[in-house]
């Protein structure tokens, strides 16, 4: 019997098997190399997804910082400190349609009060120093209850003529001792020619009206 014979079909056997398994072998190598790539693939859109993550989670705390520093303060305060009027009603009118009418009337009021408060304190400011004195202080809040000094301010009330606010401030300058009462208190003021009113009415002897109330006051 031909020996070749009978090995023939197990060896053939054996290589197709061999065949078999080598295939299999590629086969789970390119598996694994997909398998791989995918891995690598997720990881960095795991990456990237949590370097957006934190992007946003830092975004979302300013957000949140800026957002805690807006107070209803600081908008009244913003809206007041336009110089120019039209500007507050523009910036106002924003925010309008978003409240109910109540808080409408709250925020245009306190707008207002906002207003006279920084427009006395940038008065104040430019009020000479031996008018802000504690005895000056004294007079203008006497001249403010009677209605000769604005009520929010350093300013003359509505009504009261040069002639009366020069004679004010001889009577001022007098008792607070101020050498040159003239220049300190038309820059305060506005009005021209002091010295030449004063001299008028010393001369002629005719005051200003209610010039008694004001020796009670100062």
């Amino acid at each position: 019997m031909d020996n070749n014979y009978l090995t023939k079909p197990e060896g053939e056997d054996s290589l197709k098997a061999a065949r078999q398994v080598l295939q299999s072998f590629q086969n789970l190598m390119v598996n694994y190399e997909e398998t791989a790539c995918r891995l690598q693939q997720s990881e960095l859109r795991i990456r990237e997804l949590e370097q957006e993550n934190e992007r946003l989670l830092l975004e979302q705390q300013k957000n949140d910082l800026w957002s805690s520093r807006v107070t209803y303060e600081n908008v009244v305060e913003l809206i007041a400190s336009y110089e120019d009027a039209s500007q507050r009603d523009e910036a106002r009118k924003l925010l309008e349609p978003l409240l109910k009418k109540d808080q409408v009337r709250q925020l245009r009021r306190d707008i207002r009060l906002k207003v006279k408060e920084l427009e006395s304190a940038e008065e104040a400011a430019e009020v000479p120093e031996e008018l802000q004195t504690a005895e000056a202080e004294e007079i203008w809040s006497s001249l403010r209850e009677a209605g000769f000094v604005a009520q929010n301010g350093y300013g003359l009330a509505k009504g009261v003529s040069a002639n009366l606010a020069t004679y004010i401030a001889d009577r001022m300058a007098e008792r607070l001792g101020i050498a040159h009462k003239w220049k300190v208190f038309q820059g305060l003021w506005g009005i021209k020619n002091m010295a030449q009113l004063a001299g008028s009415w010393k001369e002629t002897g005719k005051l200003p009206p209610r010039t008694d109330e004001i020796d009670e006051l100062i």
